[in-house]
């Protein structure tokens, strides 16, 4: 049987592992993304439209993307994106949402302000209690 000490080492590990996993993962798809714009480029260089390797076709393919405008962009120019869509006929687009983050950090702070959740929240809002872990660096204090 393990020790407590073993149990928090071993998940210490797995954090950490956790961590580099991430940025590996964040290397990988730059390195993926800087070697696509490369091959995108020496097709189109080699008017080469399509290429097969290794049982995998690879075809050059022109694409439009179309991103939001950033908020001091549409605020400068008076614009309301939403509003935008709704006349333009792209309402049913828009989907409410609430992140699950969000709610926790609201909620949370509602019940220190109000003591608990009303009862219409609690209505539409499940509550359970649960043990978690926290973890925090240390920090080494100087000695005299």
């Amino acid at each position: 049987m393990r020790t407590l000490l073993e149990m928090v080492k071993d998940y210490q590990f797995l954090l950490k592992e956790k961590e580099q996993l991430e940025i590996q993962v964040k290397e990988n798809t730059a390195a993926i993304e800087a070697a696509k714009a490369e091959i995108t480029q020496q097709m189109i260089d080699d008017d080469c439209p399509r290429i097969s390797v290794g049982g995998y076709s690879f075809s050059l393919q022109s694409k439009v993307s179309y991103r939001k405008r950033s908020e001091e962009d549409l605020a400068g120019a008076g614009l309301d994106f939403l509003a935008t869509l709704r006349e333009e006929g792209l309402g049913d687009i828009i989907k409410e949402t609430v992140s699950a983050q969000t709610l926790q950090s609201s909620l949370r702070a509602y019940v220190e302000e109000h003591g608990e959740l009303s009862e219409a929240l609690s209505a539409v809002v499940s509550t359970f209690e649960y043990n978690d872990i926290l973890r925090r660096k240390e920090t080494r204090r100087k000695t005299q």
